[in-house]
């Protein structure tokens, strides 16, 4: 779930400073959702899908023009002819793509070290996503009590990608984020904002003892930063906001450092190849012309995930295609450039499959503040069967739902949703409820038809579209094992059952939404880019969504906010060590 202040709170609010240091208005996620919101709401699929429509048709076209037939290459693989008509050049010792927390925290770090750099970034602001970033041992956490084994994050991270990825590079991030996450409270201690346990639903408390299932645990990974003067209730805009400070603060200590930032202006083609290695990057910059940036400690890349490119959809993760909607702002912001350029020098990509990051939320579930209804509610579908555990653990829920008929399935619930709530959620449920029960929420929800009400089970039946006598048959079964408190087909914790039998019943569609889809660039432990023998590329790293093999199979819940966490540590680390003329190892503490 991700985020943008401005738009929502006034106070203590401070827009990106000048232009080299012109951010323009910061583009968030939340912000895509509201313009959304404005269109009207018609089901799962309506909002903002402009983009997810568009990217449908081409798919379609992708498929009979790109990687589909037999022969025909895909676009990373057949480099476009060199471009010579450069206007002009400009030099720095490093020089980063991408303008997002990866970016951003690079940028900060290498100028911090006094190193010239210059940041290019196509759209006309740093975007920012997200509500928590993952720490492990941060001074602020152990003195919360919080403390992680980091060997045991690295291998649980490892194996969550059926160790197809680097685990020294996970090992990296793991022992070395939480001095990332110290670092950060300085940064943004000036700015009114203080740190505090993870805010997300994403985020669960008490998911990692010993009683709990492994299958189902979570670590006290997550951290957020919101603004000290604000109440952060559980609405769409006040929570979606929490990143916005975070990345400000990056921001403008970036350009007190005297890093250069160059919105509007899109890399292109990298300076070199494999061989000789990377010696800048050519842009096309806001007036049109093409611009030769030379970079002679090197070039980072911190362009984002490829969840804006249907071709390397189709061809990297083809099941991000069954769902509902890609959310992710900018439009057009995560393309997949930063994996196009350095395949084109000679470049490898990750061994490893995607890992989409697709979670069980939606515009509706989001205009009508209904967190409280996404919970661990029995869920069938078109065939009126139970079809997996409903545990909210992100990813097992959504990727059962994309495997079912019809790709459609349905949560059901009834009257006492309140108390399962509470049983469920103990830290978040009454803030939660109150913002269902608070301006009417049902009633708007019942209204689009996002929520389903009806008297009796056969009438929920009719109305969501399932065959009456297996839907009657399913429910029995399920309250029998909620009665008995032993799940005998999927092994749902006690806990998580809750039982159907008090009208009125409800029924919501089990939603799935892409947030990102991390596919990158083959990298070693330092993050630098490697060819496909394995070799060091010269002056080439990669962070954030475009770094490989990190990530495999599925985006891990596990450690909560491991993502933004991963992004603003080797952004960091790989900024620093580069204005030392280092790598990353050299740096940090193992």
């Amino acid at each position: 779930m991700q985020d943008n202040r401005t738009a929502s709170t006034s106070s203590a609010q401070t827009e990106p400073a000048a232009r080299s240091q012109r951010a323009g208005r910061p583009i968030d996620r939340r912000s895509l959702v509201r313009a959304a919101g404005a269109l009207g709401a018609a089901g799962v699929v309506a909002p903002a899908l402009a983009q997810v429509a568009a990217a449908q048709e081409s798919s379609a076209a992708a498929d009979g023009e790109t990687g589909s037939s037999e022969g025909v290459k895909h676009t990373w693989e057949v480099a476009p002819d060199p471009i010579t008509d450069i206007a002009r050049e400009e030099s720095c010792d490093i020089a980063i793509v991408g303008a997002g927390f990866s970016g951003v925290a690079a940028a900060d770090a290498a100028a911090a070290q006094g190193a010239s750099v210059i940041l290019v970034e196509k759209t006309e602001a740093y975007a920012y996503r997200g509500e928590d970033v993952a720490g492990i041992n941060s001074k602020w956490q152990l003195e919360q009590g919080i403390e992680v084994d980091p060997d045991l994050a690295a291998w649980n991270l490892y194996r969550w990608t059926h160790q197809t990825a680097n685990h020294d590079l996970i090992s990296e991030w793991a022992h070395n984020c939480g001095k990332v996450i110290d670092y950060l409270q300085e940064v943004c201690e000036p700015n009114g904002i203080e740190l505090h346990y993870g805010m997300s639903s994403t985020s669960k408390v008490g998911w990692d003892t010993d009683d709990f299932p492994e299958l189902y645990r979570e670590y006290p990974t997550p951290v957020s930063f919101p603004y000290s003067d604000v109440d952060y209730d559980a609405s769409f805009d006040s929570i979606g906001d929490l990143n916005h400070g975070l990345m400000e603060s990056l921001y403008q200590s970036a350009v007190s450092h005297g890093a250069t930032f160059e919105f509007n202006t899109k890399a292109e083609q990298l300076v070199g190849d494999a061989q000789s290695g990377i010696t800048g990057v050519i842009v096309t910059a806001e007036d049109g012309s093409h611009v030769r940036i030379n970079a002679s400690r090197g070039v980072i890349l911190a362009t984002g995930d490829i969840a804006g490119n249907p071709e390397m959809i189709d061809a990297w993760c083809p099941i991000a295609n069954r769902a509902d909607m890609r959310m992710y702002t900018p439009l057009g912001g995560n393309t997949g450039d930063g994996i196009l350029m350095g395949c084109w020098a000679g470049a490898a990509v990750q061994r490893s499959t995607a890992a989409p990051m697709i979670h069980q939320f939606c515009i509706d579930s989001f205009n009508f503040f209904l967190d409280a209804f996404i919970m661990s509610w029995l869920s069938v579908n078109r065939n009126g069967d139970r079809y997996a555990s409903e545990m909210n653990f992100e990813p097992y829920v959504t990727n059962a739902r994309m495997a079912q008929p019809g790709n459609k399935t349905w949560s059901i619930f009834d009257a006492n949703w309140q108390d399962n709530v509470r049983r469920q959620w103990p830290t978040k449920a009454d803030k939660w409820i109150s913002s269902v029960e608070d301006g009417d929420q049902i009633s708007k929800a019942l209204d689009s038809g996002y929520l389903i009400q009806a008297d009796t089970l056969e009438e929920l039946a009719e109305k969501i579209g399932v065959p009456t006598d297996e839907f009657l048959a399913t429910v029995e079964r399920y309250n029998g094992m909620c009665d008995a408190g032993v799940d005998t087909d999927f092994q749902t914790p006690e806990r998580f059952l809750s039982p159907v039998k008090t009208a009125p019943f409800y029924a919501t569609p089990v939603s799935a939404t892409v947030l990102v889809i991390p596919f990158g660039l083959h990298v070693d432990r330092n993050s630098q880019v490697l060819t496909d023998d394995d070799d060091p590329i010269p002056g080439l790293f990669a962070v954030g969504n475009v770094q490989g093999d990190f990530f495999a199979y599925d985006y891990p819940v596990q450690y909560p906010g491991a993502s933004h966490s991963r992004a603003i540590t080797f952004g960091h680390y790989v900024g620093e060590a580069l204005a030392q003329g280092k790598v990353i190892t050299d740096i940090m503490d193992r």
